[in-house]
């Protein structure tokens, strides 16, 4: 159908087009063969040959494109063999332009024909199309899967070469493109918009990579924690440190006194002392509880020791008591972000402790110096010179 110089623009086939051969019945067999054993005769007839010169093919679903071979006679006659059909496709669109030539829901047959008891089945025929060009392949000129490109011309199936895994990323799938592909490398896209192209990274992954990778990554991430460490505690030594400065050396006595505790001192008279003297002249000290840290801070029982109870009012000193308490006690996110620096880098979160301890034994200092009023002491005069509780460390 159709020719070289004239193909057809498309062809439509609803019924059938067929080439098939011949059967032998026994009427034939009878009536024009003459043979001596009544056991033998001829074969099927082979099929023909149907060539198409057409740029579209529409196979309807009860179209048929036949060329089998005929039957053979019941009594030793061997099958037909199956006969060729051929597409010679006029434009095989490529590229960008690509649309399938062929729709094919109808049935394409070149079967042998079938043979009697004693003879052979004929041989199967033949299904060809012309040669497809490059991303293309079969007798149809498909686009070849994903994951493969063609950059040959031919219609095999193996044609259709598998891309390099070297290529493709680890959260990536091949994809297909119009035409098909026809050289290397493959296109391809991610699993997830979570991931960017073109490895198919996240944005940490991404950064991480841009310095090295991994193992380079977190060396330097470590080098710059340990850096920041440095340089807060340098900034805590620096503005922190000037108030702990000690003062002149004080009057050496007789009973050696433990400074390993912070204390809260209660005076009966004030002395005109340095700072270090009057933490060491005093009354009675009333040790801290806790270890000043995020999970174990600071804080002075409601209930005060025999010793004091002479020098002040006990209904005042249990407010003082909650003052001073809910001023040691420290924020959910210092020791929130203390656990963050312990995994991430341990120094740092040392630096941090350090510098949230030294902050919060100023912020006591500050209040029982100059914003505590000292109601809760007896003595007038230590209450109007705000010098009578003294705070040290």
């Amino acid at each position: 159908m159709g020719s070289w110089q004239h193909p057809l623009s498309g062809l439509l086939v609803n019924g059938s087009v067929r080439a098939d051969g011949d059967n032998v019945g026994e009427s034939l067999r009878n009536d024009y063969i003459i043979i001596d054993d009544h056991n033998g005769g001829p074969g099927g007839g082979s099929g023909g040959t149907i060539l198409l010169f057409l740029s579209a093919l529409v196979l309807s679903e009860p179209g048929t494109l036949s060329s089998v071979g005929g039957h053979g006679c019941p009594n030793g006659c061997g099958g037909g063999g199956g006969g060729r059909i051929h597409f010679h496709w006029s434009d095989i669109p490529t590229g960008e332009a690509y649309h399938p030539i062929a729709s094919v829901q109808g049935s394409i047959k070149t079967g042998g024909g079938g043979a009697g008891t004693y003879g052979g089945a004929g041989e199967r025929g033949t299904v060809t199309g012309k040669a497809c060009p490059k991303g293309l392949y079969g007798t149809f000129c498909e686009e070849c899967p994903a994951g493969t490109y063609k950059n040959e011309t031919g219609s095999d199936r193996a044609l259709c070469f598998p891309c390099p895994a070297d290529e493709l990323p680890n959260r990536a799938v091949y994809t297909t493109i119009r035409g098909g592909i026809t050289e290397t490398p493959c296109p391809y896209k991610c699993n997830s918009e979570r991931y960017h192209m073109p490895h198919c990274y996240t944005a940490l992954e991404e950064l991480m990579y841009t310095f090295g990778g991994p193992w380079l990554f977190g060396l330097l991430l470590l080098g710059l924690l340990i850096l920041l460490a440095v340089v807060l505690s340098v900034a805590r030594m620096k503005f922190v440190g000037v108030d702990e400065l000690p003062g002149p050396t004080p009057t050496q006595h007789s009973s050696q006194i433990d400074h390993s505790f912070p204390f809260l001192e209660s005076l009966n008279e004030v002395l005109e002392t340095n700072r270090v003297e009057e933490s060491q002249r005093h009354v009675h000290r009333i040790y801290f509880l806790g270890s000043n840290t995020f999970g174990e801070p600071w804080h002075l029982l409601h209930t005060p020791p025999e010793q004091v109870k002479e020098i002040i009012y006990e209904g005042p000193y249990i407010r003082f008591v909650d003052e001073i308490n809910a001023i040691a006690a420290y924020q959910w996110w210092e020791g929130s972000m203390y656990s963050i620096l312990c995994i991430l880098a341990y120094p740092l979160a040392w630096s941090w402790q350090q510098w949230r301890q030294r902050t919060k034994l100023q912020r006591l200092r500050e209040f029982v110096r100059s914003e505590y009023d000292h109601s809760c002491l007896r003595s007038c005069r230590s209450r109007a010179l705000y010098e009578g509780l003294k705070v040290s460390f």
